[in-house]
């Protein structure tokens, strides 16, 4: 997962990565966003995340690892067809 995420932050402008994040539900898309400082917005950790949306760090923290894995399957997928 962490590689995902590095992958994110390095090519944000990639056509992949672009279309995996849109397809993604606004909540899941904004807390990539915010977690990974994706489209000039400022890097935060789950902490910080976890308060602004209004729920636990933990509960950031599960549905970040299942939102890396979506991302992932996504990008392979769309990869594996052009």
């Amino acid at each position: 997962i962490p590689a995902i995420a590095a992958a994110l932050a390095r090519r944000e402008e990639d056509a992949p990565v672009r279309q995996a994040l849109a397809e993604l539900p606004e909540r899941e898309r904004e807390i990539v966003l915010m977690r990974y400082g994706l489209q000039g917005r400022k890097e935060q950790t789950q902490k910080e995340v976890a308060r602004k949306m209004g729920i636990s760090q933990s509960y950031i923290s599960r549905l970040e690892k299942k939102i890396m894995i979506k991302l992932r399957k996504t990008i392979i997928e769309q990869t594996n067809c052009a």
